[in-house]
């Protein structure tokens, strides 16, 4: 499995949730790829306007097809989005390091 991690500061909490968070527009139109795990959404106790999201696949491959097939509409959603943050910070692609 893997972990893609972004940090972001956005403008509106409510607007933000609603497009970034599990059961969000992003996580809806990831949930139309195959090895879509899920989305986290977690908000910052001390920074108000701070988030991080954490979407799982269960392997880059599967992330990478998805991205191959719906690169167009991605590429649109993305531009959309910006509209709900000031900074988007991705920290990376993480993988499991256990044995399940």
């Amino acid at each position: 499995m893997i972990a893609l991690v972004f940090r972001y500061e956005v403008r509106d909490e409510a607007a933000f949730e609603h497009a970034y968070g599990p059961e969000g527009e992003w996580a809806q139109f990831f949930r139309e790829g195959r090895g879509y795990v899920g989305t986290e959404l977690l908000h910052d106790v001390e920074e108000r306007d701070r988030y991080l999201v954490i979407d799982r696949w269960e392997s880059i491959d599967a992330y990478n097809a998805f991205l191959a097939e719906h690169q167009e509409e991605y590429m649109r959603r993305s531009d959309e989005s910006r509209l709900h943050y000031v900074q988007e910070l991705r920290f990376g692609t993480f993988e499991n390091v256990w044995s399940d």
